[in-house]
C-alpha cells in the first residue's frame, strides 16, 4: 500500500465517523416528550450539545460519537448527588445512547429511544442487547418537522 494512502485512510475515516455522529445529532437536538407516562413516566427530554435533561435531571455530556443510527453521549457529571437512571456498582450512568426509533410513515410524529449505560467502557452497538451495564431504556417523542 502506498505510504501516503495509509496515512491518510485513518483521517478520512474519523472525518466520516464525525460526519456521521453530527448528522445523528442533529436528528435527536431539542424538546422531546415522555411517550410512556401511562407506564414510568420521567418527564420531558430536552437535549443540547453539551446537556442532556430527563425530567429534573441534567447531566453533562459530550458527544462520543455515531453509535448505530444514533449518537453515543459520555455523562461528564449531573445536576444532583443520586443519579435515578443509574445501575451497577456506581449507580451512577457513564453513557446516554440515544436512538431514532424505526420511523413509522403514517405517524406524524418522530421517536427516539434514550438508553441508560453505566458500564466503565463505551458500549458497542453490536453486544448492547446482552450488555450487563444496561440500567434501562425510555421512548420518547415529537412532531415531524
Amino acid at each position: 500500500m502506498d505510504l501516503g494512502i495509509s496515512r491518510t485512510l485513518p483521517i478520512v475515516t474519523l472525518l466520516i465517523l464525525e460526519a456521521n455522529a453530527a448528522c445523528a445529532d442533529g436528528q435527536v437536538l431539542g424538546k422531546w416528550t415522555d411517550n410512556s407516562p401511562q407506564h414510568a413516566p420521567i418527564g420531558a427530554l430536552e437535549v443540547t450539545t453539551d446537556k442532556i435533561t430527563l425530567g429534573k435531571v441534567t447531566y453533562d455530556v459530550t458527544p462520543a460519537g455515531a453509535f448505530g443510527t444514533g449518537t453515543l453521549y459520555a455523562v461528564k457529571g449531573l445536576n444532583q448527588k443520586a443519579d435515578p437512571y443509574g445501575c451497577g456498582l456506581s449507580h451512577k450512568l457513564t453513557y446516554l445512547i440515544l436512538q431514532p426509533n424505526t420511523p413509522d410513515t403514517s405517524s406524524l410524529s418522530t421517536y427516539l429511544r434514550v438508553t441508560f449505560y453505566s458500564g466503565p467502557e463505551a458500549p458497542k452497538p453490536e453486544t448492547l442487547g446482552d450488555d450487563m451495564w444496561v440500567c434501562g431504556a425510555h421512548p420518547f417523542a415529537r412532531d415531524r418537522k
